[in-house]
């Protein structure tokens, strides 16, 4: 699947209650950007015992608190309804997106490019993004097997999401013959 390609990204999840007034602490994921909590295009999803309870999500206000945010969604009034919330996961549908992205490329945006060298050689895709204190790293399948390019300028020399297309510059060793 092509990054742009339609797909719920997983924004978070609410953790717990945040004091009486009905807020909730959102633990956010890698794809997570805060300017996302401005969109009126949000959705919650929430697990019950007879299934999977959607529905529209209003962040009235919200504010970072460390490495995460404390959230004032519409019609929580309390510390019960903001009870009833915890569990629930934030989304948003890629194709509804109703606010900017940031200026970086979101995990959801490098999944599924395609990575080549400088010469057009084409290595394979990113199936997935691994995150370390350091730098991100991205792990490519190909035809030659799977391998980790570490996300820094020495190895990536260019990420184009719109064309789905990441330019490597590998050194001996990191892709096997």
């Amino acid at each position: 699947m092509s990054a742009l390609e339609k797909e719920e990204i997983f924004l978070g999840h609410f953790a717990r209650p945040f004091g009486i007034k009905g807020e909730l602490k959102l633990i956010p994921t890698h794809d997570f950007w805060e300017g996302v909590l401005q969109s009126k295009k949000l959705f919650l999803r929430l697990l019950h015992g007879t299934g999977v309870d959607a529905r529209p999500l209003e962040v009235v206000r919200f504010r970072r608190q460390k490495s995460h945010y404390i959230l004032k969604v519409a019609d929580v009034s309390d510390r019960t309804d903001a009870e009833a919330l915890v569990g629930g996961e934030i989304f948003i549908d890629s194709e509804e997106l109703d606010v900017g992205l940031p200026d970086r490329p979101l995990p959801f945006q490098i999944v599924g490019n395609t990575v080549m060298g400088e010469d057009g050689t084409r290595f394979g895709e990113v199936t997935s993004v691994m995150f370390t204190p350091v730098h991100d790293v991205y792990e490519v399948a190909g035809e030659k097997g799977t391998f980790l390019v570490p996300a820094v300028p020495e190895f990536v020399i260019s990420t184009d999401v719109k064309k789905g297309e990441i330019v490597i510059r590998p050194i001996p060793g990191l892709i096997e013959d």
